[in-house]
């Protein structure tokens, strides 16, 4: 969060104190859902799936 928006999500903004992280998404459209909900557009293009797991076998010998 903190390099995306510019907040640090562990961080009160108002006094500074320490907070605790409940929850996490992942699902995109969820995130995306709420984010317009609170009126906060994403800053830039989804940066897609993520790599392909190894093939089986690929491992290190």
């Amino acid at each position: 969060m903190h390099r995306a928006f510019a907040i640090d999500v562990l961080a009160c903004p108002h006094c500074g104190g320490r907070l605790r992280l409940i929850a996490t998404l992942h699902d995109p459209a969820v995130i995306r859902k709420i984010l317009a909900h609170v009126g906060v557009s994403p800053s830039g293009p989804s940066p897609g799936p993520g790599p392909a797991p190894p093939a089986p076998g690929a491992g290190a010998p």
